[in-house]
């Protein structure tokens, strides 16, 4: 496997393999260690979709941006792209809900 690193100006390194799972790079002035892993957490469960789900939910900030974004996709002036149908559903349900 290759591993390429681009930094902000858009200059591109090339990362070596020194193990199995750990490479370097270097840039004109630096060395960077690049140690890869798989992720130990699973999916999350039912019960913490819920509760992560109502901690969105009941936060008035998520709130208001949902509220505003309606109103300004309705206005022709959005940045929400993708499903309209399920943007709809999604205000909706948060609308009734307030």
């Amino acid at each position: 496997m290759k591993i390429f690193v681009k930094d902000d100006d858009g200059i591109i390194y090339e990362a070596f393999q020194m193990n199995d799972n750990t490479y370097t790079f270097s840039t004109e002035n630096k060395t960077f260690k690049l140690s890869l892993s798989e992720s130990k957490q699973g999916k999350l469960s039912e019960e913490q979709k819920k509760r992560m789900t109502k901690s969105i939910f009941s936060n008035e900030e998520v709130l208001a941006q949902l509220r505003d974004a309606r109103k300004n996709r309705d206005s022709d002036f959005s940045y929400y792209s993708g499903d309209e149908k399920e943007f709809d559903k999604l205000v909706d349900e948060v609308n009734n809900d307030s």
